[in-house]
């Protein structure tokens, strides 16, 4: 499905790791609002766009799409895909290293 949001400018568009919001046993370790906290201080994502001048002002490109990165605590906007997914629009300058694949991901 789409996600329907196209960033612009310096803008990186990134789709956060999820929050656990229950144990494998089925513990529901946090409320709805620690949730939403929670989601803001996450700092790990995949780049899903670039805006049309990010990283402009640099030599090259820091990431590019499909790449997991590390990027700003409590950095962007969250907003909502058409595919029912949280997103974020964070700024270029916010993308602080790019992550090596993890061992056994289908993305590696």
């Amino acid at each position: 499905m789409k996600v329907g949001i196209n960033p612009t400018g310096h803008i990186v568009l990134v789709l956060p790791e999820e929050v656990e919001v229950k144990s494998k046993a089925g513990i529901i370790l946090t409320t709805a609002s620690q949730t939403q906290r929670e989601s803001m201080a996450q700092t790990e994502a995949t780049v899903i766009a670039l805006g049309n001048t990010a990283y402009s002002d640099q030599a090259f490109p820091w990431c590019k799409a499909g790449d997991r990165v590390l990027f700003a605590k409590y950095a962007g906007t969250m907003c909502q895909g058409q595919d029912g997914k949280t997103y974020r629009l964070i700024n270029d300058l916010d993308v602080k290293a790019i992550l090596d694949p993890v061992e056994g991901d289908s993305n590696a």
